[in-house]
């Protein structure tokens, strides 16, 4: 039997549940426990920093499923999408928008994707997404000269 993709499985059921692989959405998302509940959805219907489960098109890999964050809608209908820990932003096309996270849970326990806490990262961190490189730029050259002052190398 084959098995379904996410896509398939989306069109049937009105949602599907995965386990976040990679780094691309961390903080938020941690690769191997997480589990998330991705609904489908309409394209038109999305808002800024939703986070959305789309198809990705690559000469090497082909087609692939990945889960970003919406920080974008220009005039043509495409949509701008970035993970919360990318650097590079994918302009998607709305037919390639498969469906919205409707939520998420670590080690069985629920993510909150709403309240305060959730605002102030969404307003902080992910909407500014060009500053985080800075900031994040910025803690990798501390990092590197706190080991080298650690070893004794400064």
């Amino acid at each position: 039997m084959n098995p379904s993709t996410h896509e398939q499985v989306l069109d049937r059921t009105g949602k599907v549940t995965f386990t976040i692989k990679g780094v691309s959405m961390r903080p938020l998302f941690h690769a191997d426990t997480d589990a998330i509940v991705v609904k489908k959805c309409d394209p038109d219907e999305l808002k800024d920093l939703d986070i959305v489960l789309f198809k990705r098109y690559s000469p090497v890999k082909n087609e692939q499923f990945v889960l970003h964050r919406i920080i974008g809608k220009p005039k043509n209908g495409n949509y701008t999408i970035i993970g919360d820990n990318c650097i590079d932003a994918d302009i998607v096309p709305a037919e390639n928008i498969l469906g919205v996270v409707a939520s998420a849970q670590r080690n069985g326990k629920p993510i909150k994707l709403s309240g305060l806490r959730y605002s102030l990262y969404e307003r902080l961190w992910c909407k500014p997404y060009r500053v985080r490189f800075v900031v994040l730029g910025f803690m990798r050259k501390l990092r590197r000269i706190a080991r080298r002052v650690i070893k004794g190398t400064v």
